[in-house]
């Protein structure tokens, strides 16, 4: 963030887009402004041609409406919220349950863009019709780019299948090491033409399989090998992230574990090229790493070759958990700040030399020189880190601001951000489901903003009493510095506080004091001695560079460690639903987008937001995809956990999902979460909040007894057919969901079930939906329904048994 901070205050002030008094840009203003006002005064009282007269109080509302909409869009500022619109639209279709038609979203644009034109003398009318045709361009723009990547999802689980592929990606993992396989064999040699004489099921491009060796082949190596793999899994209850989604969006159509050593294996065809560039930019990344590491270990090693290549196989846990508490964690992101730092770094360093030479720095715009190298150096680093999403954002705008330095206009504004998330959208709409791409551009947004505001009072501060005297001149740049340090964690901390809260569940009180005692430290230490090291590397003079980089970045962790030791630092909260974070993302954008009474739409957002936060109701029960690990939320309000086997219950993902849903992550792992279950070799049981039994059948032999006792019986098996118990059983077989069952308020006990993905058909959901879905369905306790989840039967309906 401190790199954008410094982008900002070095490139000039042409961050502000206000007009100097007396200018020709203030007349022109003016008279747009006076040209529009008598547009909306001839509009009347009707903002809207199309509809009927209305009342003096609707029409008053309208009228206000209008100017109020216009003065807005005054200064072309009209353009700032097309990518809001075009990611509407892409929100929409994203959220629809079943997928649209290819084409459909077609209709609406060419409806509303007539309509805009038709109603362009119409203030009112105009504006409403093209942004109604911007949202649904955005609409069919996703539609379009999820019909051009889809591929298939394996349907269904499958053991011992053998595979073959080129590596793409490969990490290594505290447990083992992972690999992405581009798959060009699916099954035993000659079972493919078999396959597509029997027209079964299309296999997965791509693969994503966990190894037990530390070291995982190299990228573009062709290896065979035996797996069990089933489709990507989903939510780990409603609601929550859906992993599935973000895999099918990698391209990943199935994931799960080798069984056996992966073997080299020839190809069938020769490397392709993107792959061959990936590999070679795989043993450049390598090559650095292992120079840096030869200069530093533990820890710092890690983070240094994160830092520089964006590997972060290196990084230790506890490090990376204390970063996330103390708000530091946006560092180890390559985003924003690292791309401003190396591109700004390179800016400056060449400039500086240019102007070593008086006639050229008079004669030729060297500045515009700079910003060549500039840009080189940021697209160089941009493939070496892996190119991610907040990368990608962050390159955008740093080419559209070089480019502004080329051409002499202001560097960094909402204009160039608008430029930036429009690029990202066109080409990859699905960026507004990811948690880095959210937050990156919701920092940088609010970033812009608060210079565009307040900037001035940053670059100029004034000391009072001192002015023109020495003391003054000597503290006006650390001043300034802390000052911008201030409004940048401020603003950037508050921007993304809300979707750092929906994914991760945890806020980072502390993070200012983190991020005021740790940036300096990044930006004027490690960042550019690892540029340094990474130039000097070519001529073998780079161990000291990394020794430099490596001091700063022990610094930098101590800072942080030392954060985190503070009381409240990690402070968790439960989980909040969608339309919270999205009512909270529109009070973001009206507080840094709109300037009249407008603005008034923030709070009221956040109002709302607040409100259906508090009321959102928690589940009851919740049982994993499948049927091996339940939660009970027991007469206290908190939840206790239950499962297949006690060894290990309280560390599994599942839980920890379960429990940072709660705002409890800090109990994963703790005794505390199984110690109310009453277990036995056939089966576990725990009380819901209104005291009734909650049964995890182990073995086929408890089922009588729990049917007997329980109001709810989760099991694998068929249960008896006398069952009085709300019965719901999993196919081990199959691939089910995650589920949550929400029992009634009126102690009447009926149990509410929602499935992670619900009753929805899309491309990313296509094993789900091979079920049919999952409605919302309410069962009656002691009825003998019986719900059961395969692929084979479907689970719209419950088999209700006498």
């Amino acid at each position: 963030m401190s790199g954008l901070t410094g982008a900002i205050g070095r490139c000039g002030a042409g961050v502000t887009q206000t007009p100097v008094p007396g200018s020709g840009g203030e007349a022109r203003r003016a008279a747009r402004t006076a040209a529009l006002a008598a547009r909306a005064r001839r509009s009347n009282a009707r903002p809207l041609a199309l509809l009927p007269s209305f009342g003096p109080p609707l029409a008053t509302l309208l009228t206000g409406l209008s100017a109020y909409v216009t003065q807005e869009l005054d200064d072309r500022r009209g353009f700032l919220f097309l990518p809001i619109a075009i990611a509407t639209g892409a929100a929409l279709y994203f959220g629809a349950e079943y997928e649209p038609l290819p084409y459909a979203a077609l209709v609406p644009v060419t409806v509303f863009t007539g309509l805009a034109i038709a109603l362009r003398a119409r203030a009112f009318g105009f504006h409403l019709f093209a942004l109604l045709a911007a949202i649904s361009a955005g609409f069919a723009l996703a539609s379009f780019q999820v019909q051009r990547i889809a591929h298939p999802v394996l349907p269904a689980a499958i053991e011992g299948v053998e595979v073959a592929g080129f590596v793409e990606a490969a990490e290594q993992r505290p447990r083992g090491s992972r690999i992405t396989l581009r798959v060009t064999r699916f099954g035993r040699e000659g079972q493919e033409s078999k396959r597509q004489e029997s027209k079964g099921p299309v296999p997965p491009q791509r693969v994503r399989v966990t190894l037990t060796t530390k070291q995982p082949p190299a990228i573009g190596a062709h290896v065979a090998l035996r797996a069990s793999l089933a489709p990507p899994p989903g939510a780990a209850y409603p609601g929550g992230f859906d992993f599935g989604r973000s895999m099918w969006f990698d391209g990943i159509g199935a994931a799960g574990f080798a069984l056996g050593r992966v073997q080299p294996s020839p190809p069938s065809g020769p490397l392709p090229l993107d792959l061959t560039a990936a590999a070679w930019l795989d043993g450049m990344r390598e090559a650095i790493a292992g120079r840096i590491r030869s200069s530093l270990s533990g820890a710092e090693a890690g983070v240094a070759v994160a830092l520089v290549t964006g590997l972060r196989d290196g990084v230790p846990e506890a490090v990376e958990e204390s970063m996330r508490v103390s708000g530091l964690s946006h560092i180890l992101s390559i985003s924003g700040l690292h791309m401003a730092l190396v591109a700004t770094t390179v800016f400056f360093v060449i400039r500086a030399l240019l102007a070593l030479s008086p006639a050229t720095a008079l004669r030729f715009p060297i500045k515009a020189w700079a910003a060549i190298p500039a840009a080189l150096a940021a697209s160089f680093y941009l493939l070496l880190s892996g190119a991610e999403v907040p990368t990608q954002r962050a390159y955008a705008m740093t080419l559209i601001v070089l480019a502004g330095v080329v051409l002499g206009r202001p560097a960094l504004t909402l204009r160039t951000l608008a430029v930036a998330a429009l690029a990202v959208l066109v080409l990859t709409p699905w960026a507004i489901l990811d948690p880095g791409a959210q937050m990156s551009f919701a920092a940088t947004l609010a970033l812009v903003a608060a210079y565009e505001r307040w900037g001035h009072l940053v670059s100029a501060p004034d000391i009072t009493g001192t002015s023109g005297t020495v003391l003054a001149r000597a503290l006006r740049i650390p001043i300034r510095y802390i000052a911008a340090l201030v409004l940048t964690s401020l603003a950037a901390g508050l921007a993304t506080a809300p979707y750092a809260a929906f994914h991760f569940q945890r806020l980072a009180p502390l993070s200012l004091v983190a991020n005021l005692a740790a940036m300096p430290v990044v930006s004027l230490i490690v960042m550019p001695a690892g540029l340094v090291g990474s130039a000097l590397m070519p001529f073998g003079w780079d161990g000291a560079a990394w020794r430099v980089m490596g001091w700063g970045i022990g610094l930098m962790a101590r800072i942080s460690e030392a954060v985190a030791a503070v009381p409240g630092a990690d402070r968790g909260i439960p989980a909040m639903p969608a339309a919270s974070m999205m009512l909270l993302s529109v009070a973001l954008v009206a507080t840094c987008l709109l300037r009249t009474r407008l603005l008034l739409v923030a709070p009221l957002s956040f109002a709302v937001a607040l409100w259906l936060y508090l009321e959102m109701p928690r589940p009851d029960v919740l049982i994993d995809r499948e049927g091996r690990t339940v939660a009970v939320r027991g007469a206290d309000g908190r939840l206790a956990v239950m499962g297949d086997r006690s060894a290990g219950l309280a560390g599994r993902f599942v839980v920890e999902q379960w429990l940072s849903a709660e705002g409890e992550r800090s109990r994963a792992g703790a005794p505390d979460v199984v110690a109310a279950a009453a277990c036995d070799p056939l089966g576990c049981t725990l009380r819901d909040r209104q005291g009734g039994i909650v049964a995890l059948s182990r073995d086929p032999a408890s089922l009588e007894e729990d049917c007997r006792r329980a109001r709810l019986l989760i099991t694998r098996n068929a249960p008896p057919a006398e069952c009085a118990a709300t019965v719901i059983r999993i196919d081990p077989r199959q691939t089910p969901e995650a589920m949550a069952a929400f029992l009634a308020s009126d102690r009447s006990g009926g149990w509410r079930l929602v499935t992670a993905r619900g009753d929805r058909a899309r491309p990313w959901e296509a094993a789900g939906s091979a079920t049919g879905g999952a409605q919302p369905h309410h069962l009656p306790i002691n009825s003998g329904a019986t719900r059961r989840f395969s692929q084979t039967d479907p689970i719209d309906e419950p088999d209700v048994r006498p």
